[in-house]
């Protein structure tokens, strides 16, 4: 759904609960004002009937409600702040967007970057905000990729100012470096300005008070990523094809479990069951650790891939 269409249903069924309202409070010798009430709120009904026939939003959009210090009730909003907090948005979704198609770099320029930009569409009251849209093609059936990035942003961006710590973990171990230091760019310029925010992206909508952004800011300078590859030697416990999982017993050691790598089909996964369960082999993980504090908080394993062990010859 558009962001702003969202908002418009949010907006109508406030107005329909406050005439139900009305016309709990109306007594029956107040027959004209039952009348209109009832009349408006037959027009409420058949505006959100219209509203549920509207065809899904296939095009990017997320809305932006800034409250706190920069913000001027609905008047304005302080110009460096919002340029800001808008530009560091968008650079996180052109991160996002790069990881999931072209691959993103450790450093240097962001491939495709025109891709993932989104317009200012629109101001929004509120607090004080911008409606940011993906201009394409109106016709577009299918969700765009853009689509897909600013609603995986906004998730990552809630997940920092959650309480629950293992859904932070959980999020951060899918993005890398580069994501997490414009996450902490971000709610750095928030918290330092005093900030609070109010997101809307698609279906969903998302609360930054005060505490949730000092959450954030603290999660994401006390957070770093650690990627490296890993030489496994022992055997393949099995494979689940369909989940794209795999457990692998290391010679001497723990069990190794974690995802496989998505260039192997699950044709591929299957013969694995069929050639290489039970078979000494060597084994090639990525691996992905989550550092909290100086301190491994979780360590994650794809499956990149898997030889036996005697002739070493790969299995692709």
């Amino acid at each position: 759904m558009n962001s702003l269409k969202k908002l418009d249903r949010d907006y109508v069924k406030a107005d329909r609960a406050a005439v139900v309202g009305l016309l709990d409070r109306v007594t029956e010798a107040d027959f004209l004002t039952r009348m209109g009430l009832e009349s408006r709120l037959r027009e409420i009904d058949e505006q959100i009937a219209g509203q549920a026939e509207e065809p899904e939003e296939a095009h990017a959009s997320a809305a932006l409600f800034f409250g706190g210090r920069p913000v001027v009730g609905s008047v304005g909003i302080e110009a460096e702040f919002g340029s800001g907090a808008i530009s560091t948005f968008q650079d996180l979704v052109t991160k996002i967007l790069a990881r999931n198609t072209t691959g993103l770099g450790v450093k240097g320029p962001v491939a495709n970057k025109s891709a993932a930009a989104m317009h200012i569409t629109n101001i929004v009251r509120g607090s004080f905000g911008f409606l940011l849209e993906e201009v394409r093609d109106q016709h577009q059936i299918f969700e765009t990729s853009l689509k897909k990035a600013v609603e995986q942003a906004s998730e990552l961006l809630e997940a920092f100012g959650k309480a629950d710590e293992e859904e932070f973990q959980t999020a951060v171990v899918e993005v890398d470096q580069r994501i997490l230091s414009t996450a902490r760019d971000f709610f750095e310029l928030m918290r330092q300005n005093g900030a609070t925010l109010k997101m809307i992206a698609g279906d969903d909508e998302y609360q930054f008070g005060a505490d949730a952004v000092a959450r954030g800011a603290d999660r994401a300078n006390a957070t770093s990523l650690e990627e490296m590859d890993r030489e496994l030697r022992g055997q393949l416990a099995g494979v689940l094809p369909g989940a794209h999982q795999f457990e692998f017993r290391v010679a001497g050691a723990e069990t190794i479990k974690g995802k496989v790598d998505s260039a192997w089909t699950s044709e591929d996964l299957e013969r694995w069951n069929r050639e290489l369960v039970g078979v000494d082999a060597v084994a090639i993980t990525a691996v992905k650790r989550v550092v909290r504090n100086g301190q491994v908080a979780r360590e994650t394993h794809s499956l990149k891939r898997i030889d036996k062990a005697l002739n070493r010859q790969a299995t692709g």
